[in-house]
């Protein structure tokens, strides 16, 4: 097992009924595993709800080929798998080495069910701003889901949230704008941003548009606020 890196609880990474997963050493806590078609994350994945996603509609809906959208903020995955499930070739970047290997298996377990899913899934290991930094050949698009500070109670945050928080900081200002900025050049039609719903635009930078559910919003920028990134 391995130690993970953590700010308040202590957790370890290890396999846990055939999953590779973070567990708390403390507490009675079920493990943290990518598990791409189990519960919410399978009802999400159904045929008829996919469509639905504010995501795949924020991307302008099941595409008609598999055009190739960039998840430069993996996670857990969760989202990258809803835009392959719609269509899209999806490549994830994740700079967490623990998540990193988690996706993996979590892919891994996917091809063994669902192998044209998964192949739609293309996993990297790397930073996102050097990945977009070095984009030679645009893509569709690139989907964006920095980690935003949590101001709650730490009694009211999500599990998986409050530990991915342990894993990996929110990105300084800087960061931001460079990958706001990184993201706008690599993507050829449009950057959906995921943001909880009353935050401000990633960097400042006002979207082309909005959707917005209870909890999160989708910022889209397309068409010549998308092309300013390059002036």
């Amino acid at each position: 097992m391995a130690q993970a890196q953590d700010k308040q609880l202590p957790l370890v990474l290890g396999w846990f009924d055939g999953r590779l997963a973070l567990k708390a050493t403390t507490g009675k806590e079920t493990p943290l595993a990518v598990d791409f078609t189990a519960g919410k994350q399978g009802y999400r994945l159904a045929a008829d709800r996919v469509r639905h996603e504010r995501l795949v509609k924020a991307l302008g809906g099941i595409p008609e080929s598999a055009l190739k959208v960039i998840d430069a903020t993996a996670g857990l995955g969760r989202d990258a798998l809803v835009m392959a499930q719609a269509g899209f070739q999806v490549i994830l970047l994740e700079r967490s080495p623990i998540l990193h290997a988690m996706l993996a298996d979590g892919i891994s377990r996917l091809a063994r069910e669902e192998p044209a899913l998964a192949a739609r899934l293309t996993l990297y290991h790397a930073d996102s701003l050097d990945w977009l930094a070095q984009c030679a050949e645009p893509v569709f698009a690139v989907y964006l889901d920095p980690m935003f500070p949590q101001r709650q109670k730490s009694a009211a945050v999500k599990k998986d949230l409050l530990w991915l928080q342990q894993l990996e900081s929110a990105p300084t200002a800087e960061q931001e704008e460079a990958l706001l900025t990184l993201a706008r050049r690599c993507a050829d039609k449009r950057v959906v941003v995921k943001r909880p719903l009353r935050a401000p635009p990633l960097s400042g930078k006002t979207p082309s548009w909005q959707l917005a559910g209870k909890s999160v919003r989708f910022d889209i920028y397309t068409g010549s606020v998308l092309a300013g990134a390059s002036s």
